[in-house]
């Protein structure tokens, strides 16, 4: 007997798709003959979640019609795009090879066979003049020189990769996801993934807290909060607003904003609490035209408004994803 070399037909596939398993991957059969249905589920949600490029065997067939629409279903709901690459090529190197490239979401499923072997990139995929491309590493900073990074750096460094690692959907708009990263670094609370609200293009000029805001609270009959959005909307109407407490503060500025007094250029709004707290929440999503970053519902805090400001401030790093570049 002869053994010969082979190939699999998931690496005969990508090579006529261009590069597209250049960084980890897996390979899933949907073939639930000798594996139950319940096993190859999990598989594809801890693929989908793992953000692995995936070559998916056994698609489809003329008994087993709607497993491939089940692994495109979870793909989703595990936050893949649906503009994620999708390379499908069938009769890999045979006379009626056919080899074409779609997205998630445009995915002809009834057009799919056993014949076909499917590779689904990982967020970072892309296609460029006709060919998947999976470049390896997620961060634009990985080649460049380690000397020049400093310890401190290299450690938020390391912890915005384990929190992007770990979020549950992978296309964030970069605004969104620095916000959203400073966030959950600050917290290790993974839930601001789904209570952060952000607007895009927030343009800063900020305010500080000035000693005659205690005498005018005195003198007025309201909270020191309060006294301090008053000054501060007197002086300066398009200042950038931060709240990480006293959810009175947040609504005082919704009522000078309605009476035409406050015009700011961005909100955090980020008070915590139990009293008041959603409710302000709910007045300052109303202003539309307002740039503002929302930590939804009873959680927030001053730590939590102070990293977004931080993440504001340090914008331009955010392409590169080099976050603590001064430390």
């Amino acid at each position: 007997m002869v053994v010969l070399p082979g190939i699999s037909a998931f690496q005969k596939a990508a090579s006529l798709l261009g590069a597209p398993i250049g960084h980890d991957l897996c390979l899933i059969s949907l073939s639930d003959l000798m594996t139950p249905w319940e096993v190859i589920e999990r598989r594809i949600r801890a693929a989908a979640g793992g953000d692995f490029v995936t070559a998916v065997y056994n698609p489809r067939s003329h008994g087993r019609y709607w497993q491939l629409s089940r692994l495109r279903e979870v793909f989703l709901q595990e936050g893949r795009s649906e503009n994620t690459p999708v390379g499908l090529v069938r009769q890999a190197g045979r006379e009626d090879q056919t080899v074409q490239v779609t997205t998630l979401g445009s995915l002809r499923v009834e057009e799919v066979d056993m014949f076909t072997v499917l590779i689904i990139g990982n967020s970072q995929s892309y296609v460029e003049d006709g060919r998947m491309i999976t470049p390896r590493g997620y961060f634009a900073n990985e080649t460049e020189d380690q000397d020049c990074v400093k310890p401190g750096q290299q450690i938020m460094m390391e912890s915005f990769r384990t929190i992007r690692s770990e979020l549950r959907r992978h296309d964030y708009p970069t605004d969104h996801l620095w916000a959203l990263l400073h966030a959950i670094h600050t917290t290790a609370d993974f839930e601001m993934e789904n209570i952060l609200y952000t607007d895009p293009d927030i343009e800063v000029k900020c305010y500080l807290s000035d000693p005659r805001v205690a005498d005018m609270a005195v003198q007025q009959g309201i909270t020191r909060t309060q006294a301090g959005i008053r000054l501060a909307v007197a002086e300066h109407p398009d200042a950038l607003y931060v709240f990480g407490n006293a959810p009175t503060a947040l609504m005082e500025l919704c009522d000078l904003m309605r009476k035409g007094a406050a015009h700011p250029a961005g909100i955090v709004a980020a008070p915590v609490g139990f009293v008041h707290v959603k409710e302000s929440k709910y007045m300052v999503k109303t202003f539309t035209d307002v740039p503002k970053i929302i930590v939804e519902g009873r959680k927030g805090g001053s730590n939590v408004a102070a990293t977004l400001c931080n993440a504001i401030l340090c914008f331009d790093d955010a392409e590169a994803l080099r976050p603590g570049r001064d430390l």
